[in-house]
């Protein structure tokens, strides 16, 4: 029979007591949920809509934004990942360097979309929301994450922490004394404030000038259009505000990413459904037709040597089949991923050294291919592009041939060689560069013409503003200019060959004509048969 216990007799403790998480401070919530109402705007104000992503605020906004996130993740005490540095030191040099040379048309436009998607992995990165700790094979989840997932998911949640912020502080009585203090002591420092600068102002003229600029600023602050433009930038910048700390305190807020490593290969099991036999079966087929492409080559090769490559043959060689190339390798790797992500068993080590091997193979074709392109058409910022990118490629294949015998964080490596290049190469001034090239090979003979494309690619264009700061950046247009008088080319052009590049009048016989460089002053001296004998670059005194 079992023995009822008797009142207030001990009872058995069944279950530990609750485990009560501690608070989460909500100060760095809100004072975050504040000075993201500004920063906003100076994204949209200064960024987005004077400057177009150029001049010194991009430093300006990153400075400000990753002291931000610092500041914030430090006081809830959110451990970074070791990638954090890289990041936050990216985004900040390419912020420095893409108003130092002003808009480039190659790059320009690749650098504002890396400049995003910097901050957005730093915010990753310090939050330890990164899908596998760090940036690898998953970086496509870090994408969805960072740029979908945490600031649309926390897309209004600044409103809700400001409001409960302000509840918060209503529910705090605040004494009908202290208010009345807070109210006199702003009468009395204002009044004397008044009082003193009235006095000062008599005493300097200066000083006086100084309040009336004040004044003039603060009533056309007040009224004009500049209110006007200003609240519809504030309207602009709410949702951009909102996306900002959505990301970084969606980030906070949690603890782990939206999608793991773990989460995601789990998820992923049921779809490995590739049999090995295909995979090898297909993989070793495209090596028999890469094998069949690199016999023809070498007996095209062996063909050609002995009487060596004409002028046509080379450039046959060069133009036919570099895109062809890279398209091939980013094959190759969609394959490799295709295999990892969705296979059954991982490829014979043998079959993957060979597939790899090719990979290595059409890299190296690529380049040689691209080389024989530049000595023989010279250099163009495409050009340059094209082979950053392929030497980009062709270290990812090396990488892959390397993971077939050890064990390397191949994708991880890749990546950080990929976003660490495009700084590099975003820190050259790579129009002036291009240009100089071109104009030392006609100037050697080289070139018995200079593509005037692409001069006009560059920004020699008669149709700019060169006064304008964004293409005319530390005077690059003259600097242009005078490689240009130095080479000799302007001698015998006629007006029309130098209206490609300059806006100048279409009289000229018996007359001298100027172009306006902004800083300088082109002019040019036309003979009886309307060729220029003559020309000179010449600053402008006092800008004028």
């Amino acid at each position: 029979m079992t023995e009822i216990p008797k009142e207030g007799a001990g009872r058995p403790l069944y279950e530990s007591a609750p485990k009560i998480s501690p608070a989460v401070p909500a100060a760095p919530y809100l004072w975050a949920a504040v000075a993201s109402y500004p920063l906003a705007w100076l994204y949209v104000k200064k960024l987005l809509l004077v400057n177009l992503f150029e001049g010194f605020w991009l430093l300006v906004f990153a400075i400000a934004f990753v002291a931000g996130v610092e500041g914030m993740a430090r006081a809830l005490h959110r451990t970074a990942a070791r990638e954090t540095p890289l990041w936050a030191g990216c985004w900040l040099v390419l912020s420095a360097v893409m108003p130092l040379w002003g808009y480039q048309n190659t790059l320009s436009d690749w650098q504002m979309l890396v400049w995003h998607l910097f901050a957005v992995w730093f915010v990753l990165a310090r939050c330890g929301m990164l899908a596998q700790g760090y940036t690898g094979s998953l970086c496509f989840l870090d994408a969805l994450a960072g740029l979908l997932i945490l600031p649309f998911g926390n897309f209004f949640r600044r409103i809700g922490t400001i409001g409960a912020g302000i509840y918060t502080m209503g529910r705090h009585r605040v004494r009908l004394r202290q208010v009345g203090l807070a109210v006199a002591t702003a009468l009395i420092t204002l009044l004397l404030c008044s009082t003193a600068w009235g006095l000062l102002s008599a005493a300097d003229p200066n000083f006086a000038a100084v309040g009336r600029q004040a004044r003039q600023w603060l009533s056309s602050l007040l009224n004009g259009p500049s209110v006007v433009e200003n609240f519809i930038v504030f309207l602009l910048s709410l949702p951009v505000g909102a996306w900002l700390y959505g990301l970084v305190a969606g980030s906070l807020r949690r603890q782990e990413a939206p999608w793991t490593g773990e989460r995601f290969f789990k998820a992923l099991e049921p779809l490995r459904v590739l049999p090995s036999v295909t995979a090898n079966i297909a993989m070793g087929a495209l090596c028999v037709v890469y094998g069949l492409f690199f016999a023809l080559q070498a007996l095209e090769w062996l063909a050609a040597a002995p009487l060596g490559l004409t002028a046509p043959q080379a450039s046959s060689f060069a133009v036919d089949g570099f895109w062809e190339l890279l398209r091939i390798l980013l094959l190759n790797f969609c394959i490799l991923a295709a295999v990892r992500f969705l296979g059954r068993r991982p490829l014979p080590r043998a079959l993957a050294l060979l597939f790899c091997l090719f990979g290595v193979a059409f890299a190296g074709l690529a380049g040689a291919k691209l080389t024989v392109y530049i000595r023989l058409y010279a250099f163009t910022p495409r050009r340059v592009v094209a082979g950053w990118f392929l030497c980009v490629l062709a270290v990812w294949a090396v990488l892959l041939l390397v993971r077939v015998f050890r064990a390397i964080p191949a994708a991880r490596i890749g990546l950080a060689v990929l976003v660490v290049s495009f700084v590099l190469l975003s820190c050259v001034d790579l129009e002036s560069r291009v240009i100089q090239a071109n104009i030392g090979r006609y100037q050697a003979g080289v070139d018995e013409e200079l593509d005037l494309d692409v001069l006009r690619d560059c920004g020699l264009n008669p149709w700019y503003t060169y006064d304008a700061p964004s293409w005319n950046r530390n005077g690059r247009v003259v600097r242009y200019t005078g490689w240009l008088v130095d080479s000799g080319w302007f001698r015998g052009r006629t007006a029309s060959e130098i209206q490609e590049l300059y806006d100048i009048p279409g009289e000229t016989f018996g007359y001298e004509q100027q172009a306006d460089l902004g800083q300088s002053i082109l002019r040019l001296t036309f003979d009886e048969e309307y060729r220029c004998q003559a020309v000179s670059l010449t600053a402008k005194e006092n800008g004028v």
